[in-house]
């Protein structure tokens, strides 16, 4: 195929003087932006060299100062600081305006703390970072032993009930007794196809639930809320909710009811084994256990609850099986997922429950047939106002709550006069 004829165009004058115009503007616009390019360039170069100026006499300066900091914190862990109060007013004052952190202006107990510090990626090398070492011998953070090693919160088996006024009632049926009714009074018969029944009805009775205040109080100084390395507020708060959980767990065991919740062991319904005739004081035994179980009514949903003396009577108590030994009821767990069981039920060795031979020391509970209402939910507050002139703070803890076992009696079985309880609760043996 062969090409096109070539057009060939003839710009005027004028044109051409356009085009060469439009070049020159171009021109003039490139050799404008590498000026200004190489501008930039020239102003970052001298500002980095003055920054780096800067540092070499910041450098400088930290090399007048040559102290062994290791060896000044093993002669003293806590680095010629009082407490840990004057360690940080120390800290901060380095860091006022004028000071600046230079080293020549810091307390001389401070400088081998500064000088120790490193530089690697957490950035300890910064100070606003970081940079200060803690002296070994003020720690942050609080020891404490933890509350529920020795409880567990009972509150989390119970029934909960709403409240939306201090006082609510709920209904129940009085149906304790089986020896005619199941139901509360209630009755069905077979009839004659002409004949009648006798009309029944039913018992009820009302349970009362009053919410009575549980509060703390605690005062703190404005120096140690301010100057403590952790937040006190936070510590004082976390204290009250750990007594708050030892408090309830001791009312639902021993609480008379009388502005507290009712314990279990102070119910009308509680069943008190008695123990064995010429038991010796202070003893358990698996007959004492097996007739404790004989007693709890739904025994698939108890817990055991025992003290922690209570541990190696029961570990020693076996159920015997001819002459060649017997069988252990005690069986432990493996101290994880597995808690340790007592008949094939869990068992919960808390503080709470009475010292080995009293009454209380172990007991078989059903803690779904215990109420417990809450109105509203725990406020902490806090106020300035209460200690102001003392340059005190006030915190205080409130809850509102009752909790009660809700049977009135034990059950009475149709065919037995052996009552039984979701409480049952092993006699003293003095």
């Amino acid at each position: 195929m062969e090409p096109k004829d070539k057009v060939t165009v003839e710009l005027s004058d004028e044109m051409k003087g356009q085009f060469e115009e439009m070049g020159k503007s171009v021109n003039l616009i490139k050799e404008d932006s590498l000026n200004a390019v190489e501008s930039v360039k020239e102003e970052i170069k001298t500002q980095l060299n003055t920054h780096k100026e800067q540092i070499d006499k910041m450098e400088e300066q930290m090399n007048l100062i040559h102290v062994q900091g290791a060896d000044s914190k093993k002669a003293d862990p806590k680095a010629g600081f009082k407490n840990h109060i004057e360690f940080f007013n120390a800290v901060i004052q380095a860091g006022m305006p004028g000071n600046d952190m230079r080293p020549d202006k810091m307390p001389e107990n401070l400088r081998p703390l500064f000088n120790a510090v490193g530089s690697d990626e957490a950035r300890q090398s910064s100070n606003p970072d970081g940079g200060f070492l803690v002296p070994p011998a003020f720690l942050a953070g609080l020891m404490t032993t933890d509350p529920q090693a020795l409880q567990i919160d009972t509150g989390a088996l119970t029934r909960k009930v709403p409240m939306d006024a201090d006082t609510i009632y709920l209904n129940a049926r009085v149906d304790k007794d089986h020896s005619d009714s199941v139901s509360g009074g209630f009755r069905v018969y077979r009839r004659e196809e002409t004949g009648t029944v006798t009309a029944s009805s039913a018992s009820y009775e009302q349970i009362k639930l009053q919410a009575n205040s549980l509060m703390g109080l605690s005062y703190a100084s404005e120096e140690i809320l301010s100057r403590s390395p952790v937040s006190y507020a936070s510590l004082i708060q976390s204290g009250f909710a750990d007594e708050k959980i030892s408090k309830l767990n001791y009312e639902r065991i021993w609480g008379t009811g009388v502005g507290e919740f009712t314990g279990i062991i102070n119910s009308a319904a509680l069943i008190s084994v008695a123990k064995e005739s010429n038991q010796t004081a202070d003893t358990i035994t698996a007959t004492n256990i097996l007739a404790m179980r004989a007693r709890a009514w739904r025994y698939g949903g108890c817990v055991w609850m025992a003290n922690h003396d209570c541990l190696t009577q029961l570990m020693a108590a076996y159920i015997a099986v001819g002459t060649a030994g017997g069988v252990p009821i005690f069986m432990p767990g493996n101290g994880t997922d597995k808690p340790d069981t007592l008949l094939g039920r869990p068992i919960i060795f808390d503080e709470n429950m009475g010292t080995l031979g009293d009454l209380g020391d172990i007991a078989c509970v059903n803690w779904n047939e215990y109420l417990e209402g809450n109105l509203g939910g725990a406020s902490f507050e806090e106020s300035i106002h209460v200690r102001f002139v003392y340059n005190e703070r006030a915190f205080r803890f409130v809850v509102y709550n009752d909790g009660q076992p809700w049977w009135r009696s034990a059950l009475t079985p149709k065919k037995s006069t052996v009552t039984l309880s979701p409480f049952v609760s092993l006699a003293a043996r003095a």
